[in-house]
């Protein structure tokens, strides 16, 4: 019996100590006080600044980031509309993912001066 309990916790730690890449960042941008929505690029960069990929938000403002490892991102967004350019400026916001995390944003573009 002890054996049997003694593999199964060894089982539950190896499980819980394995690496995931089940963070998500889920969240919402909009531009000209919320009269656009859609077709937003948001930008993800590792911690230290990389690019990693990007999304469109769709019609409602909606985009997602699935499928990453623990650890700090950031995010940006930018949308050009009838020539003039919207985004969430030169700092990026910082967003932390941890296993198993979805993580709420919400993006705010300020047209580009």
């Amino acid at each position: 019996m002890k054996k049997i309990l003694i593999l199964i916790l060894s089982l539950i730690l190896f499980v819980s100590c394995s690496k995931k890449n089940d963070g998500s960042i889920v969240g919402t941008a909009s531009a000209g006080g919320g009269t656009v929505l859609s077709g937003i690029t948001v930008k993800l960069y590792s911690e230290n600044t990389s690019f990693l990929r990007d999304t469109q938000t769709d019609s409602e403002g909606n985009f997602a980031f699935t499928g990453l490892e623990s650890g700090n991102y950031y995010i940006g967004a930018t949308v050009t509309v009838e020539g003039d350019v919207w985004d969430t400026g030169n700092r990026p916001r910082i967003v932390y993912v941890s296993d198993e995390i979805v993580e709420e944003v919400a993006l705010t573009l300020t047209q580009k001066q």
